[in-house]
Protein backbone atom coordinates (compact mmCIF):
# COMPACT_ATOMS: atom_id res chain seq x y z
CA UNK A 1 0.00 0.00 0.00
CA UNK A 2 1.21 3.25 -0.97
CA UNK A 3 1.98 5.71 2.05
CA UNK A 4 2.22 9.75 1.77
CA UNK A 5 4.54 11.71 4.08
CA UNK A 6 3.70 13.71 7.24
CA UNK A 7 3.89 16.99 4.75
CA UNK A 8 1.35 15.61 2.94
CA UNK A 9 -1.41 15.87 5.21
CA UNK A 10 -0.86 20.07 4.94
CA UNK A 11 -2.02 19.84 1.36
CA UNK A 12 -4.39 17.61 1.73
CA UNK A 13 -6.99 19.49 2.15
CA UNK A 14 -7.88 21.05 -1.22
CA UNK A 15 -6.40 24.15 -2.59
CA UNK A 16 -8.98 27.27 -1.43
CA UNK A 17 -8.94 28.11 -5.13
CA UNK A 18 -9.23 24.86 -6.91
CA UNK A 19 -12.54 23.98 -4.20
CA UNK A 20 -14.05 27.78 -5.48
CA UNK A 21 -14.07 25.97 -9.38
CA UNK A 22 -15.36 23.13 -8.44
CA UNK A 23 -18.28 24.77 -6.30
CA UNK A 24 -18.63 26.82 -9.30
CA UNK A 25 -19.09 23.84 -11.62
CA UNK A 26 -21.39 21.84 -9.29
CA UNK A 27 -23.77 24.84 -9.53
CA UNK A 28 -23.37 25.59 -13.35
CA UNK A 29 -24.31 21.64 -13.51
CA UNK A 30 -27.46 22.40 -11.76
CA UNK A 31 -28.62 24.99 -14.62
CA UNK A 32 -27.37 27.93 -12.44
CA UNK A 33 -26.25 31.33 -14.05
CA UNK A 34 -23.36 31.43 -11.67
CA UNK A 35 -21.77 35.29 -11.27
CA UNK A 36 -17.78 34.07 -10.20
CA UNK A 37 -16.10 36.92 -7.82
CA UNK A 38 -14.31 34.07 -6.18
CA UNK A 39 -10.48 34.11 -8.31
CA UNK A 40 -8.80 37.33 -9.37
CA UNK A 41 -8.39 35.98 -13.05
CA UNK A 42 -8.69 39.44 -14.83
CA UNK A 43 -11.23 39.83 -17.39
CA UNK A 44 -9.49 42.48 -19.52
CA UNK A 45 -7.41 40.91 -22.46
CA UNK A 46 -3.69 40.93 -22.61
CA UNK A 47 -3.23 44.20 -24.63
CA UNK A 48 -3.37 43.63 -28.07
CA UNK A 49 0.19 45.08 -28.77
CA UNK A 50 1.71 42.69 -26.13
CA UNK A 51 0.24 39.80 -28.58
CA UNK A 52 1.19 41.09 -32.01
CA UNK A 53 4.89 40.83 -30.68
CA UNK A 54 4.46 37.44 -28.97
CA UNK A 55 3.33 36.23 -31.84
CA UNK A 56 6.16 37.43 -34.06
CA UNK A 57 8.50 35.78 -31.03
CA UNK A 58 6.87 32.55 -31.77
CA UNK A 59 7.87 32.43 -35.50
CA UNK A 60 11.70 33.06 -34.17
CA UNK A 61 13.03 29.77 -33.86
CA UNK A 62 15.94 31.36 -31.64
CA UNK A 63 12.98 30.96 -28.89
CA UNK A 64 12.50 27.30 -29.59
CA UNK A 65 15.24 25.92 -27.60
CA UNK A 66 15.85 25.59 -23.47
CA UNK A 67 15.86 29.18 -21.81
CA UNK A 68 18.03 29.95 -19.33
CA UNK A 69 16.96 29.15 -15.76
CA UNK A 70 17.58 32.44 -14.71
CA UNK A 71 16.04 34.13 -17.29
CA UNK A 72 16.77 35.67 -20.75
CA UNK A 73 19.75 38.75 -20.79
CA UNK A 74 16.95 40.92 -22.44
CA UNK A 75 14.12 40.35 -20.03
CA UNK A 76 16.52 40.73 -17.42
CA UNK A 77 18.14 44.04 -18.17
CA UNK A 78 13.97 45.30 -19.41
CA UNK A 79 13.65 44.27 -15.78
CA UNK A 80 16.35 46.51 -14.65
CA UNK A 81 15.60 49.59 -16.53
CA UNK A 82 12.44 49.91 -15.54
CA UNK A 83 12.80 49.51 -11.22
CA UNK A 84 15.34 51.98 -12.30
CA UNK A 85 12.09 54.31 -13.94
CA UNK A 86 10.00 53.24 -11.71
CA UNK A 87 11.65 53.38 -8.46
CA UNK A 88 15.13 54.48 -9.11
CA UNK A 89 16.22 52.07 -7.81
CA UNK A 90 19.78 50.12 -9.37
CA UNK A 91 20.02 46.37 -10.03
CA UNK A 92 22.63 44.29 -11.39
CA UNK A 93 20.91 42.35 -13.80
CA UNK A 94 22.97 39.36 -13.28
CA UNK A 95 23.11 38.91 -9.48
CA UNK A 96 19.93 40.49 -8.14
CA UNK A 97 17.08 39.79 -10.74
CA UNK A 98 15.65 36.24 -12.08
CA UNK A 99 12.66 35.36 -14.23
CA UNK A 100 10.02 33.10 -12.46
CA UNK A 101 7.26 30.97 -13.62
CA UNK A 102 4.66 32.95 -12.42
CA UNK A 103 5.67 35.08 -8.81
CA UNK A 104 3.58 31.75 -7.05
CA UNK A 105 6.84 29.41 -7.83
CA UNK A 106 9.25 31.76 -6.32
CA UNK A 107 7.01 32.25 -3.66
CA UNK A 108 6.69 28.65 -2.99
CA UNK A 109 10.25 28.02 -3.61
CA UNK A 110 12.07 30.28 -0.82
CA UNK A 111 11.20 28.34 1.79
CA UNK A 112 13.19 25.48 0.52
CA UNK A 113 16.74 26.99 1.48
CA UNK A 114 16.05 29.68 4.53
CA UNK A 115 14.29 27.34 6.25
CA UNK A 116 15.19 24.13 8.43
CA UNK A 117 12.96 22.50 10.77
CA UNK A 118 11.91 24.17 13.69
CA UNK A 119 12.71 27.46 12.04
CA UNK A 120 9.49 30.12 11.90
CA UNK A 121 8.07 32.08 9.01
CA UNK A 122 6.42 34.94 9.83
CA UNK A 123 2.84 35.02 7.67
CA UNK A 124 -0.12 37.78 7.77
CA UNK A 125 -3.74 36.54 8.36
CA UNK A 126 -5.75 37.35 6.29
CA UNK A 127 -3.43 36.32 3.51
CA UNK A 128 -2.34 34.53 0.02
CA UNK A 129 -2.49 30.85 0.90
CA UNK A 130 0.44 29.97 -1.27
CA UNK A 131 3.30 32.08 1.58
CA UNK A 132 2.91 28.85 3.36
CA UNK A 133 3.54 26.07 0.92
CA UNK A 134 7.15 26.13 1.13
CA UNK A 135 6.98 26.60 4.88
CA UNK A 136 5.00 23.06 5.28
CA UNK A 137 7.74 21.44 2.66
CA UNK A 138 10.97 22.66 4.73
CA UNK A 139 8.93 21.38 7.98
CA UNK A 140 9.12 24.94 9.33
CA UNK A 141 6.99 26.54 11.81
CA UNK A 142 4.49 29.46 10.98
CA UNK A 143 3.18 32.28 13.08
CA UNK A 144 0.23 34.05 12.01
CA UNK A 145 0.64 38.15 12.46
CA UNK A 146 -2.82 39.69 11.94
CA UNK A 147 -4.31 42.13 9.84
CA UNK A 148 -6.54 43.98 11.59
CA UNK A 149 -8.88 46.45 9.95
CA UNK A 150 -8.80 48.84 12.89
CA UNK A 151 -5.06 48.84 12.40
CA UNK A 152 -5.50 49.49 8.62
CA UNK A 153 -5.05 45.64 7.63
CA UNK A 154 -0.94 46.50 8.74
CA UNK A 155 1.07 44.01 10.73
CA UNK A 156 1.97 45.42 14.27
CA UNK A 157 5.75 43.31 13.70
CA UNK A 158 6.49 44.52 17.69
CA UNK A 159 3.67 42.64 19.24
CA UNK A 160 5.49 39.34 18.09
CA UNK A 161 7.27 37.66 20.89
CA UNK A 162 10.59 37.83 20.89
CA UNK A 163 11.27 33.72 21.47
CA UNK A 164 9.26 33.44 17.58
CA UNK A 165 11.27 36.50 16.68
CA UNK A 166 14.73 34.84 17.68
CA UNK A 167 13.53 31.99 15.14
CA UNK A 168 11.95 33.44 12.37
CA UNK A 169 13.99 33.21 8.74
CA UNK A 170 11.45 35.51 7.10
CA UNK A 171 8.45 37.49 6.64
CA UNK A 172 5.95 37.14 4.17
CA UNK A 173 4.05 40.52 3.04
CA UNK A 174 1.79 42.23 0.30
CA UNK A 175 0.95 45.30 -0.75
CA UNK A 176 -0.92 46.45 -2.21
CA UNK A 177 -2.72 43.42 -0.41
CA UNK A 178 -4.98 40.67 -1.33
CA UNK A 179 -7.20 39.99 0.18
CA UNK A 180 -8.51 43.35 1.82
CA UNK A 181 -6.87 46.08 -0.67
CA UNK A 182 -4.63 47.66 1.84
CA UNK A 183 -1.68 49.78 1.13
CA UNK A 184 1.56 50.43 2.86
CA UNK A 185 3.45 53.72 2.96
CA UNK A 186 7.34 54.83 2.67
CA UNK A 187 6.88 55.42 6.68
CA UNK A 188 5.80 51.98 7.42
CA UNK A 189 8.70 49.95 5.24
CA UNK A 190 10.94 52.40 6.78
CA UNK A 191 10.36 51.11 10.37
CA UNK A 192 9.94 47.29 8.79
CA UNK A 193 13.26 47.47 7.53
CA UNK A 194 14.95 49.14 11.16
CA UNK A 195 12.92 46.05 12.52
CA UNK A 196 14.25 43.28 10.19
CA UNK A 197 18.32 44.62 10.00
CA UNK A 198 17.83 44.30 14.09
CA UNK A 199 16.62 41.13 13.97
CA UNK A 200 18.66 39.66 10.88
CA UNK A 201 14.91 38.70 9.42
CA UNK A 202 14.80 38.61 5.70
CA UNK A 203 11.62 40.43 4.57
CA UNK A 204 9.72 39.08 1.14
CA UNK A 205 7.43 41.09 -0.39
CA UNK A 206 5.08 40.49 -2.85
CA UNK A 207 4.11 42.85 -5.58
CA UNK A 208 1.30 41.40 -7.50
CA UNK A 209 -0.72 44.42 -7.28
CA UNK A 210 1.86 46.88 -7.31
CA UNK A 211 0.29 48.97 -10.01
CA UNK A 212 -2.86 48.50 -9.32
CA UNK A 213 -2.96 51.39 -7.05
CA UNK A 214 -6.03 54.01 -7.19
CA UNK A 215 -4.21 57.51 -6.03
CA UNK A 216 -0.44 57.76 -4.97
CA UNK A 217 2.15 55.24 -6.98
CA UNK A 218 2.84 52.54 -4.69
CA UNK A 219 6.48 52.14 -3.16
CA UNK A 220 9.24 49.37 -3.30
CA UNK A 221 10.86 48.39 -0.14
CA UNK A 222 13.96 49.26 -1.42
CA UNK A 223 13.60 53.07 -2.05
CA UNK A 224 14.70 52.40 1.92
CA UNK A 225 18.51 52.49 2.15
CA UNK A 226 19.70 49.30 3.86
CA UNK A 227 16.68 47.52 2.78
CA UNK A 228 18.97 44.75 -0.22
CA UNK A 229 20.64 43.87 2.84
CA UNK A 230 17.30 41.87 4.29
CA UNK A 231 14.65 42.01 1.52
CA UNK A 232 13.67 40.51 -1.68
CA UNK A 233 10.76 41.82 -3.57
CA UNK A 234 8.21 38.86 -6.23
CA UNK A 235 6.67 40.75 -8.85
CA UNK A 236 4.07 39.54 -11.61
CA UNK A 237 2.67 40.19 -14.91
CA UNK A 238 -0.73 38.62 -14.17
CA UNK A 239 -2.17 41.91 -12.99
CA UNK A 240 -0.18 44.62 -14.43
CA UNK A 241 -0.53 43.56 -17.77
CA UNK A 242 -3.38 40.94 -17.58
CA UNK A 243 -1.06 38.02 -18.37
CA UNK A 244 -2.03 35.71 -15.96
CA UNK A 245 -2.04 32.41 -17.89
CA UNK A 246 1.32 33.23 -19.50
CA UNK A 247 3.40 32.68 -16.35
CA UNK A 248 5.68 34.94 -16.18
CA UNK A 249 7.47 36.98 -13.20
CA UNK A 250 10.28 38.12 -10.96
CA UNK A 251 12.21 38.23 -7.90
CA UNK A 252 14.89 41.38 -7.52
CA UNK A 253 16.75 42.49 -4.17
CA UNK A 254 19.28 40.96 -1.96
CA UNK A 255 21.80 39.09 -4.60
CA UNK A 256 22.50 36.02 -1.98
CA UNK A 257 19.20 34.97 -1.61
CA UNK A 258 18.43 35.41 -5.43
CA UNK A 259 20.74 33.36 -6.75
CA UNK A 260 20.24 31.18 -4.09
CA UNK A 261 16.38 30.26 -5.58
CA UNK A 262 17.88 30.43 -9.29
CA UNK A 263 19.99 27.67 -8.08
CA UNK A 264 16.82 25.60 -6.38
CA UNK A 265 15.37 26.50 -9.72
CA UNK A 266 17.57 25.15 -11.86
CA UNK A 267 16.90 21.93 -10.21
CA UNK A 268 13.34 22.03 -10.33
CA UNK A 269 12.60 23.51 -13.55
CA UNK A 270 14.19 24.63 -16.92
CA UNK A 271 12.91 28.25 -17.08
CA UNK A 272 10.28 30.19 -18.98
CA UNK A 273 9.68 29.98 -22.58
CA UNK A 274 11.88 32.67 -24.08
CA UNK A 275 8.74 33.83 -26.46
CA UNK A 276 6.91 34.61 -23.69
CA UNK A 277 10.14 36.16 -21.68
CA UNK A 278 10.42 38.60 -24.33
CA UNK A 279 7.16 39.42 -24.60
CA UNK A 280 7.37 40.57 -20.86
CA UNK A 281 10.09 42.66 -21.48
CA UNK A 282 8.21 44.34 -24.35
CA UNK A 283 5.43 45.25 -22.05
CA UNK A 284 7.97 46.46 -19.27
CA UNK A 285 9.65 49.09 -22.29
CA UNK A 286 5.91 50.08 -23.15
CA UNK A 287 4.29 49.94 -19.21
CA UNK A 288 3.66 53.45 -19.61
CA UNK A 289 1.29 53.03 -21.99
CA UNK A 290 -0.25 49.97 -21.27
CA UNK A 291 -0.95 49.71 -17.29
CA UNK A 292 -3.03 52.83 -16.68
CA UNK A 293 -6.13 51.88 -18.46
CA UNK A 294 -6.23 48.91 -16.35
CA UNK A 295 -5.49 50.43 -13.47
CA UNK A 296 -8.70 52.95 -14.12
CA UNK A 297 -10.63 49.97 -14.95
CA UNK A 298 -10.57 48.37 -11.27
CA UNK A 299 -10.04 51.85 -9.61
CA UNK A 300 -13.78 52.51 -11.59
CA UNK A 301 -15.03 49.18 -10.29
CA UNK A 302 -13.80 49.14 -6.50
CA UNK A 303 -15.80 52.88 -6.36
CA UNK A 304 -18.55 51.29 -7.86
CA UNK A 305 -18.41 48.53 -5.47
CA UNK A 306 -17.81 49.57 -2.08
CA UNK A 307 -20.31 52.54 -2.55
CA UNK A 308 -23.15 49.82 -3.73
CA UNK A 309 -22.25 47.40 -1.00
CA UNK A 310 -22.78 50.36 2.03
CA UNK A 311 -26.07 50.80 0.08
CA UNK A 312 -27.07 47.09 0.79
CA UNK A 313 -25.79 47.68 4.70
CA UNK A 314 -22.50 45.76 3.70
CA UNK A 315 -19.39 46.69 5.90
CA UNK A 316 -16.97 46.96 2.80
CA UNK A 317 -13.71 48.68 3.33
CA UNK A 318 -12.44 50.68 0.66
CA UNK A 319 -9.09 49.53 -0.95
CA UNK A 320 -6.47 51.70 -1.41
CA UNK A 321 -5.46 49.03 -4.72
CA UNK A 322 -5.71 44.99 -6.00
CA UNK A 323 -8.71 44.33 -7.89
CA UNK A 324 -10.22 43.00 -5.09
CA UNK A 325 -13.29 44.27 -2.31
CA UNK A 326 -13.09 42.91 1.08
CA UNK A 327 -15.87 43.09 2.84
CA UNK A 328 -18.50 41.86 6.42
CA UNK A 329 -22.05 40.94 5.08
CA UNK A 330 -25.40 42.78 6.84
CA UNK A 331 -25.52 39.82 9.63
CA UNK A 332 -22.48 38.13 11.54
CA UNK A 333 -22.12 35.13 10.58
CA UNK A 334 -19.39 32.22 9.86
CA UNK A 335 -17.70 32.96 6.23
CA UNK A 336 -17.99 29.58 4.63
CA UNK A 337 -21.67 29.92 5.54
CA UNK A 338 -22.39 33.24 3.36
CA UNK A 339 -20.62 32.58 0.70
CA UNK A 340 -22.54 29.13 0.35
CA UNK A 341 -25.48 31.31 1.27
CA UNK A 342 -24.86 33.66 -1.00
CA UNK A 343 -24.16 30.77 -4.50
CA UNK A 344 -27.21 29.14 -3.56
CA UNK A 345 -29.41 32.11 -3.17
CA UNK A 346 -27.92 34.66 -5.77
CA UNK A 347 -25.87 32.09 -7.74
CA UNK A 348 -22.75 34.59 -7.15
CA UNK A 349 -19.46 32.35 -6.22
CA UNK A 350 -17.22 34.47 -3.60
CA UNK A 351 -14.05 33.49 -1.72
CA UNK A 352 -15.27 33.14 2.23
CA UNK A 353 -12.28 35.11 4.26
CA UNK A 354 -11.40 32.16 6.39
CA UNK A 355 -9.98 30.47 3.37
CA UNK A 356 -7.60 33.26 3.95
CA UNK A 357 -6.73 32.09 7.50
CA UNK A 358 -8.11 32.64 10.55
CA UNK A 359 -8.12 36.82 10.82
CA UNK A 360 -10.33 36.17 7.77
CA UNK A 361 -13.12 35.11 9.21
CA UNK A 362 -16.72 37.11 8.65
CA UNK A 363 -14.96 38.26 5.37
CA UNK A 364 -15.78 37.72 2.05
CA UNK A 365 -13.53 38.72 -0.97
CA UNK A 366 -15.25 39.87 -4.43
CA UNK A 367 -13.08 39.54 -7.47
CA UNK A 368 -13.55 42.82 -9.42
CA UNK A 369 -12.10 40.61 -12.50
CA UNK A 370 -15.39 40.01 -13.83
CA UNK A 371 -17.35 42.67 -16.68
CA UNK A 372 -18.89 45.91 -15.94
CA UNK A 373 -22.28 43.98 -16.55
CA UNK A 374 -21.76 41.45 -14.36
CA UNK A 375 -20.50 44.05 -11.79
CA UNK A 376 -23.78 45.76 -11.74
CA UNK A 377 -26.01 42.14 -11.99
CA UNK A 378 -24.11 40.99 -8.89
CA UNK A 379 -25.42 44.33 -7.13
CA UNK A 380 -28.76 43.96 -8.72
CA UNK A 381 -28.64 40.14 -7.26
CA UNK A 382 -27.18 41.20 -3.46
CA UNK A 383 -30.34 43.34 -3.54
CA UNK A 384 -32.52 40.76 -3.39
CA UNK A 385 -31.27 38.12 -0.74
CA UNK A 386 -33.04 37.47 2.83
CA UNK A 387 -30.50 37.69 5.59
CA UNK A 388 -32.87 36.31 7.96
CA UNK A 389 -33.46 32.59 6.12
CA UNK A 390 -29.22 32.12 6.43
Amino acid sequence: MIKFNKRYKKFSQPFLFEELYRLERAQRKLGKDVISMAVGDPDIPTNPSIVEFAKRELDNSINHKYPNTKGNENLRKEISAWHKRRHNVDFDFEKEISILIGSKEGIAHLPLFLIEKGDYAIIPSPTYPTYRTGVWLSDGLIYDIPLLEENDFLPDFYKIPQKVVDKTKVLFLNYPNNPTGASADLNFWKDLVRWALKNDILIAQDCAYCEIYFDAPTHSIFEINGAKKIAVEFYSSSKTYCMAGWRAGWIVGNSKVVCALNQVKENIDSGQFNAIQNSVAFALKNHELITPPVRQKFKERAQYYYENLKKLSWRPYMPKGSCFIWAKPPIKTKSERAARFILENSSILLAPGIGFGKYGEGYLRFSLTVEDRLIEESINRLKYLDWSKI
